[in-house]
């Protein structure tokens, strides 16, 4: 990856591995991009990608903010860059990624103080994550299956996602990536 990126530190956990990195802009913010061990399908260890403000006080990830520091691009290039370095470890994984504001609950804590004049059956901030990773797969759909395969989830009532092979463009719920054998 060309793209400039901030130096990371790592930590492997219990449940996966956690790498660290400072946001430099109006402010400093500790950031946090954690793989985590959830669940074995179809013979493979399914680990959650999870990324937010990390708080060192209660070693939590906040994955709910904004920081607005002035830094998007290289930020975003940060979280990128730690893929193949997990698939690395982990090369046999599947990493899953959802935003978190794509839940139910998030929907419904929108709603309580909702400012975008949302209507009952749809919230203007849901979805916004998971749009932005949809987005840079799209664009650069053809270069990353080389390397890489996608699948889209689409939720399904309480039944769970409907997983498909990833169709650039169509709107998924969720993107699951699995590093291509060589």
């Amino acid at each position: 990856m060309t793209e400039a990126i901030y130096d990371l530190s790592r930590e492997e956990t219990k449940h996966g591995i956690v790498y660290f990195f400072k946001s430099k802009g109006k402010a400093d913010f500790i950031k946090a991009i954690q793989y985590d061990y959830v669940l074995d399908y179809n013979y493979k260890k399914v680990y959650n990608f999870g990324f937010g403000d990390y708080d060192s006080i209660n070693h939590a990830i906040d994955d709910s903010v904004g920081t607005e520091n002035g830094d998007v691009y290289k930020v975003f290039n940060t979280v990128l860059s730690t893929i193949p370095m997990f698939f690395e470890s982990f090369p046999d994984a599947v990493i899953s990624v959802r935003g978190s504001d794509s839940s139910s609950s998030f929907i419904e804590s929108c709603k309580l103080n909702c400012k975008r004049n949302c209507d009952d059956d749809v919230c203007k901030k849901s979805n916004r994550r998971i749009n932005i990773y949809t987005g840079y797969v799209n664009k650069r759909f053809e270069e990353l299956i080389k390397d890489f395969t996608f699948y889209g989830g689409i939720e399904l009532d309480d039944t769970g996602p409907l997983v498909e092979d990833y169709i650039p463009g169509k709107k998924y719920n969720s993107v699951m990536v699995v590093k291509n054998n060589m």
